[in-house]
């Protein structure tokens, strides 16, 4: 049986002072990620905590994914494979790779190769791990039957919470879009840029296309009487106050990759088939018994007095989760560019639940 060197990669900062002055943080972050002998050069490139639709985690638990390199310092082929990087915790029990399938392009999972001579080749693999315990990334090269000389491993020291797991941004993020382009809370000036996660979409104008999408999907509900847009718009923006005072939302990650994000919403709100109508049109009629001769004009007059008298009733109203909402809520897609955060509001399958998110805080109107 071989014996294998075990390279251990533990920077203290008395070494980095002796060798050479001028060293920066940076510098000394990079080396501790990275391990070298004769054959191979490897390095932990970037760690990201990841998630796959239908998991869940514990607090204090996350998929960290480790975008591993290595090069071949030699001038023959290397084979190497994503076996041979493995995981262990402080009492040296290995930690079980984790498989994560997902859509996103950008997100490459460790692939076996035969790695020419200088080339270099680099993936993502996956732990589940505890964010306060240390690991050790071990890289430990299959050795082939006529190998002459002992197969050197590398061990790279890893700290999961020096890696940032962004489900809490992600779940801001939204939170800010839903205030925003839904319930009518403006995005102030005074926001702290230095903590508040940064949203792409121009939540300005997004909530006055909704806005005016609520106006025609209300008109649409009245028969009889014609109202201008100037008293629907007072009764969506009635709607949307009494949404931003009694509205509740949750949100869960459903799946997170470095770019791509999804977040299901689960909002409970006024739900406009649950409206009690039926007590506003009996006050139409108490106060109007024995004026109308014509059928026509009374009906145009009940639906104009309903429409005057919907924000007094909405505040009468309860909230509810929309009627044709999943168990789970929305699912609503994000992607991220150069840290900022921007959601999917585009009409594809993909997005399909998108469309019932607008319906949602629409009270149900507009829901197919």
């Amino acid at each position: 049986m071989k014996k294998r060197n075990v390279i251990k990669l533990v920077m203290l900062a008395s070494t980095l002072a002796l060798a050479g002055c001028g060293g920066s943080d940076n510098n000394a972050e990079e080396d501790n990620s990275e391990g070298k002998t004769e054959d191979a050069t490897v390095k932990i490139n970037q760690g990201d905590y990841v998630l796959q639709d239908g998991e869940t985690v514990e607090d204090g638990e996350g998929y960290l994914a480790l975008n591993v390199g290595i090069k071949n310092n030699t001038e023959e082929t290397l084979q190497v494979s994503a076996s041979e990087l493995s995981l262990y915790d402080s009492d040296d029990n290995q930690i079980s790779n984790a498989d994560i399938y997902t859509d996103d392009d950008d997100f490459e999972m460790f692939r076996g190769t035969n790695l020419s001579g200088g080339k270099s080749t680099s993936g993502y693999v996956v732990f589940k791990v505890d964010k306060d315990k240390k690991y050790n990334l071990q890289y430990a090269p299959t050795a082939s039957q006529d190998e002459e000389a002992d197969a050197e491993e590398v061990e790279i020291a890893l700290d999961p919470s020096d890696y940032n797991d962004p489900s809490e941004d992600v779940q801001e993020v939204m939170d800010q879009y839903i205030s925003q382009v839904f319930l009518a809370d403006e995005n102030t000036e005074d926001s702290d840029s230095d903590t508040q996660v940064q949203l792409e979409n121009n939540t300005e104008e997004e909530h006055a296309d909704f806005n005016q999408s609520f106006i025609d999907e209300l008109k649409n509900e009245f028969d009889a009487y014609s109202p201008s847009d100037g008293e629907l718009q007072k009764a969506v923006e009635a709607f949307e106050k009494t949404n931003q005072e009694k509205a509740n939302v949750e949100y869960t990650m459903a799946s997170l990759t470095p770019t791509h994000a999804s977040v299901y919403v689960k909002p409970e709100v006024i739900d406009f088939n649950k409206i009690d109508f039926e007590a506003i049109t009996n006050k139409f009629v108490d106060e109007n018994k024995g004026k109308y001769d014509d059928y026509e004009k009374a009906q145009q007059d009940a639906e104009k007095y309903i429409l005057q008298e919907l924000p007094e009733q909405l505040n009468e109203e309860d909230v509810e989760q929309p009627q044709y909402m999943s168990a789970d809520g929305y699912k609503i897609n994000l992607t991220q560019e150069d840290g900022t955060w921007t959601v999917d509001t585009s009409d594809s399958n993909d997005n399909y639940d998108y469309k019932g998110l607008i319906s949602g805080f629409m009270g149900g109107l507009g829901d197919q």
